[in-house]
């Protein structure tokens, strides 16, 4: 049975590669080239007016655009254009691809020269990047930064391409759209912003460049609020010195919550820009009045803060305390969330290395024993993929693990994790620039990479 469904795909195939109406061959895309990064590659190529492209991949160097059908990992895209983005790959496995073209739906033409990549772990090397001297200071201090994915990958839902965004002192605000390479200041801000301390963002509009429905949120000292679309940022809710700050974000289907001191959690849409602002609801009862540093979602949302406070949420309205066993009494600055086919688990980092984990969906927390001492600021996770014949379960984790959780402290050092129990330090490098990466004080992942910013506009990048 197996064998004749095999045969009934290739018989559907093999017209579509032959043709079957009055359209003819045509040659194969020039310059074709492939980049391979964390997880994924890249493959670019010069197209002729008029072609359309097929693409060819395996994990077989013996590739054409022919033979693809009984090579192992073996996939075919039709009507594709460059840049074309595959992810979700293994690490360390060589990819070959190939491509044809042809006109009018005629039948493919001529293979072109197989190429290959091979996918790598990216967390292992960091390199410190520039920041823009224009508008703010190279001194500015940078608090916080997010990532925004603005289209997927050819082969699934993960992140292909996206923009950054950081945040700071004086109301600094930066974007980046080349994986945190180049900064620059956006075109308008609201004036007298006060510090700015976290940013998130989404777009509505996936896989749309015209219209991506972008949306940015920044929050900070006094409650204050931006947004943005278009490089112009707008007041989400005034400064006001008496407002607790608010010192995370993140956000749900374009419902963004914020967590700050005294236990504040606001929680709000973005308008039609422009308008009056974010309209923020406030939670009456978050179950603490411990200050609030960092919050996710995942199956639920999780706020942590100070000394070791942790509050969770089911819906985002009702929260309830929790509490970590062993106990800790250590600032937690950031928490993050990772779940696959497997299993899940959420980590908090905070001060003096402490790391607290929970793989029971936030119900019970389990303060880790680590030889790190410095005060972690930031957290990420991603899927990280290597082939092995037969996975075995993680015996800390009691499932099998695809994560690499990364950490950066605030003496720019980084830390990598397959299970967030067990850590391995990387130190963040100051390259070549005047930009060191030293006083890190937050960090994002766009699902292929990380951005980490910190004191004296450092910023510094892993891809």
């Amino acid at each position: 049975m197996k064998k004749l469904f095999y045969m009934l795909i290739v018989a559907m195939v093999t017209p579509l590669l032959s043709g079957c109406n009055n359209g003819s061959t045509a040659a194969p895309p020039s310059a074709l080239s492939a980049t391979a990064g964390d997880g994924r590659v890249k493959v670019t190529w010069t197209a002729s007016p008029g072609v359309d492209y097929w693409l060819f991949t395996a994990t077989d160097p013996s590739l054409s655009a022919f033979n693809w059908t009984g090579l192992p990992n073996q996939h075919a895209y039709a009507a594709v254009a460059s840049p074309f983005y595959m992810c979700g790959l293994f690490n360390g496995t060589t990819y070959y691809f190939a491509a044809n073209g042809r006109s009018n739906g005629g039948a493919g033409g001529s293979s072109s020269p197989t190429i290959n990549a091979t996918p790598y772990n990216a967390s292992a090397t960091w390199t410190a990047i520039p920041t823009p001297t224009n508008g703010v200071p190279l001194s500015t201090n940078l608090y916080g930064v997010g990532y925004t994915s603005l289209t997927t990958c050819s082969n699934n839902a993960t992140s292909a391409t996206g923009s950054f965004a950081a945040v700071g002192a004086g109301g600094a605000i930066f974007t980046s759209s080349d994986d945190g390479q180049h900064w620059t200041p956006p075109t308008t801000v609201p004036s007298g912003l006060p510090d700015l301390y976290a940013v998130t963002g989404y777009a509505a509009n996936l896989n749309n460049p015209t219209t991506p429905a972008l949306y940015w949120v920044a929050v900070g000292a006094g409650e204050a609020s931006v947004y943005s679309t278009d490089g112009i940022w707008y007041d989400g809710l005034t400064y006001n010195p008496t407002y607790p700050a608010l010192h995370s974000l993140t956000h749900v289907a374009g419902t963004f919550f914020a967590v700050g001191d005294n236990g504040t959690i606001v929680s709000g849409t973005v308008p039609t820009i422009p308008s009056n602002g974010i309209a923020w609801t406030t939670i009456i009862t978050s179950g603490t009045t411990n200050n609030l540093q960092g919050v996710t979602h995942g199956n639920i949302y999780v706020a942590v803060g100070d000394k070791g406070t942790i509050v969770t949420s089911a819906d985002g309205s009702t929260w309830n305390p929790q509490t970590p066993t062993p106990a800790t009494t250590s600032t937690l600055r950031q928490v993050t969330y990772f779940a696959s086919s497997y299993g899940s688990i959420y980590v908090a980092v905070g001060d003096a290395g402490t790391i607290v984990t929970s793989k029971d969906g936030g119900v019970t927390w389990i303060t880790q024993t680590t030889p790190i001492v410095s005060n972690l600021v930031g957290i990420a996770a991603e899927t990280q993929l290597v082939y092995v014949a037969t996975p075995v379960v993680d015996p800390s984790l009691g499932f099998i693990s695809i994560a690499q959780f990364v950490a950066v402290d605030n003496t720019g050092n980084a830390y990598t994790s397959p299970n967030g129990y067990t850590w391995t330090s990387v130190p963040v490098s100051t390259g070549t620039t005047s930009t060191n990466a030293t006083s890190l004080n937050a960090l994002v992942s766009s699902g292929f990479g990380y951005v980490a910013v910190g004191n004296a506009g450092a910023t510094a990048s892993a891809f």
